[in-house]
């Protein structure tokens, strides 16, 4: 695409010696459904192919299909059955990307990988030690996404784009190669076609059942085509007739129900976390403040943390939030500094 097109030839105008790797994530069985699965296929192949052609870079293609499906795919499919709705980019990232990738490219001689995401990786204040910054271009900011590293992956990584904003970029990538600039952005689930996550889910797991919508009352007031199909927040497709508007506000995946109930019934003050990970390797304080984001697109809102003796977290909000999501990532944020974040737990 023309983010990581771009990062290449700017590393290569620096003077870095430099590689191209391409990721193929998709078996070619799931390849063959073309409504289901959109990436990793022989045309991205290929355009990475001729970027580094005109660069003159040496290109690879590394296979990470069974180990993305084993470690991604299985997974998401895994967390939507027990009423989560999961980010597979958070882990993408942690396993795959900043994981094995890293380790093919260290393999192949290089030293550090580079991407084309809108954040900061740059040295911090102690010895030896990385911090994340949020990019400067606020509306494409991608440091949410990173939470989860550790010091000796963002050890070897490089983020350039992090002082560009996507305007600039996009701009330059029309003098560099004028093809990139109509190229689509990524989506939000990159191995998922349109978005439509509920048909991938009906053709991966198998036996997903109808099953009661209740009230906060404990009333049936209609039928769900399946939990795995709902989030928390969701209005569209109840199906249920009703004075006000009603949204999913819970998801009991042993009892196959989910609560419905109206705008109000979505807030709460705090919210649980587990899977604590801090990018300096250890919490501020064992209570302290932050701004903190419990979507990839969604605001900061200020909060206290508390970590507890088990090593999770509990976060208090300073003004309730609506449809805090479990499976999603809660993200902490000292200013434009990256602290670390946890997954919000049912």
């Amino acid at each position: 695409g023309i983010d990581s097109s771009m990062v290449a030839k700017m590393l290569k105008d620096e003077g870095w010696d430099i590689i191209g790797m391409t990721m193929r994530i998709v078996s070619p069985e799931l390849l063959e459904d073309r409504k289901l699965v959109t990436r990793s296929t022989s045309t991205d192949i290929e355009s990475a192919y001729q970027v580094c052609r005109k660069l003159d870079i040496p290109h690879f293609v590394i296979d990470l299909a069974s180990q993305f499906e084993k470690k991604i795919i299985e997974p998401f499919c895994n967390n939507y059955l027990q009423g989560l709705t999961p980010n597979p980019c958070i882990e993408c990232n942690k396993e795959i990307k900043f994981g094995l990738l890293l380790k093919n490219a260290e393999m192949l001689g290089a030293g550090f990988i580079a991407t084309g995401h809108y954040c900061r990786v740059e040295r911090g204040e102690e010895r030896d030690t990385f911090r994340v910054l949020k990019g400067i271009d606020k509306s494409k900011d991608q440091s949410y996404v990173f939470w989860k590293l550790d010091q000796s992956q963002l050890s070897r990584i490089k983020t350039p784009l992090g002082n560009f904003t996507k305007e600039n970029i996009r701009k330059m990538s029309h003098a560099f190669l004028p093809i990139l600039g109509s190229r689509d952005e990524s989506q939000d689930i990159c191995f998922i076609s349109d978005r439509n996550y509920q048909d991938f889910l009906g053709k991966r797991v198998a036996d997903i059942k109808e099953g009661k919508i209740l009230d906060t009352g404990g009333a049936q007031i209609g039928t769900h085509r399946g939990y795995p199909y709902y989030t928390i927040g969701q209005r569209r497709g109840l199906g249920i007739g009703h004075t006000s508007p009603l949204y999913v506000i819970k998801i009991i995946p042993e009892e196959n129900i989910i609560v419905a109930g109206e705008k109000k019934d979505l807030f709460r003050q705090t919210a649980q976390l587990t899977d604590i990970n801090f990018i300096s390797g250890s919490p501020p304080s064992a209570r302290f403040h932050a701004g903190v984001k419990i979507r990839y697109n969604s605001g900061e809102r200020p909060a206290e943390i508390r970590i507890t003796s088990s090593g999770e977290a509990v976060v208090t909000f300073k003004d309730k939030c609506s449809s805090i999501t479990p499976g999603q990532s809660a993200v902490f944020y000292d200013g434009e500094k990256l602290l670390g974040g946890g997954i919000i737990k049912v």
